[in-house]
């Protein structure tokens, strides 16, 4: 318990064993993710990692635990080895999957979650499946130097209440102050351990403007022409091909993989990285679970790669 002095003097004995006995599930380790991950880590929370990405270049400028030498990497393979060499007494599990409603089971030893994604149809996805499995989330969100936070209970207001599906401004096409992304995670993170350790917290949304800097409290009340909060649980289903947060990656889903016989066909085309949950090869990422991500100018360039060299 020396590790968690200082928390224990703060909070107390009984509060820092209900944070070792708690699994948080973070859903996205970008941006907001990697910070919120560490911050619990450190606090002594177990965790689970959920991300499908593999992590570029420009994701260093504000994803805070990786660094040059993990560009091409699995997020959630390196945030892991990260945060065990902060903490070696917490139980980190990871998934490097795509969340859909066909594998939202995977969240169901989680305490909490957390929203780290960068697409409204996973948070509205997590919502339902909150809603429905009585389980409580923090909302974030982060885009230019002003971001979002909104923790979410079981009969309170829902993200459909006050949030519709529109198309939002991504990173890549609005740009993103790192110090909102980690003081959103920040704010994100103490949500949590409040929840965590039994404390009341308002179902209340936070606005920050860090440039000003300001930081707003919205009211928000449960929208009697809610679907969510009425139990129509409506899942979109998941595109094939989606595009990527504003730039010239796509996902593909496809059927799972034997990442070693694919190697083995690759490698005779060019180099190839193979490790243990992807294959790196030109321009394509493929993951043993059938997705792969492609940098490609066009939807049709990136499906003509996944044809040509993985196979429908």
């Amino acid at each position: 318990m020396d590790k968690y002095a200082r928390q224990i003097t703060l909070l107390n004995k009984e509060k820092q064993e209900l944070l070792n006995n708690s699994t948080v599930a973070i859903v996205g380790i970008g941006a907001l993710g990697t910070v919120a991950a560490e911050l619990l880590a450190r606090a002594g929370v177990n965790l689970l990692l959920i991300d499908r990405d593999v992590i570029e270049e420009t994701n260093l400028q504000r994803q805070l635990l990786y660094t040059e030498k993990d560009v091409g990497k699995s997020k959630v393979e390196i945030a892991k080895k990260k945060l065990q060499e902060i903490n070696s007494n917490i139980t980190i599990n990871t998934k490097a999957i795509h969340l859909n409603k066909n594998n939202l089971n995977i969240l169901n030893d989680a305490n909490l979650i957390l929203d780290g994604t960068d697409n409204l149809q996973t948070r509205f996805l997590i919502n339902n499946y909150c809603k429905k499995q009585n389980k409580p989330w923090v909302y974030a969100a982060a885009i230019k130097m002003q971001g979002y936070v909104m923790s979410i209970f079981p009969n309170g207001p829902c993200l459909n209440c006050f949030l519709k599906e529109v198309q939002l401004e991504t990173c890549a096409t609005a740009g993103v102050l790192n110090t909102i992304t980690t003081s959103i995670a920040a704010l994100q993170t103490t949500l949590a351990i409040k929840i965590l350790i039994k404390e009341e917290v308002e179902s209340k949304l936070y606005h920050q403007n860090i440039w000003q800097p300001i930081q707003k409290t919205i009211n928000i009340i449960k929208n009697k022409d809610c679907l969510t909060c009425q139990g129509k649980y409506i899942h979109k289903e998941t595109t094939k091909i989606i595009k990527f947060c504003g730039n010239n990656k796509w996902q593909i889903l496809g059927k799972s993989q034997n990442l070693k016989k694919i190697a083995q066909k690759l490698e005779k085309l060019g180099n190839i990285e193979l490790n243990n949950s992807t294959i790196h090869f030109k321009n394509i990422t493929l993951f043993s679970d059938g997705r792969a991500l492609i940098q490609a100018n066009s939807k049709e360039a990136a499906e003509t790669a996944y044809s040509k060299y993985i196979g429908n």
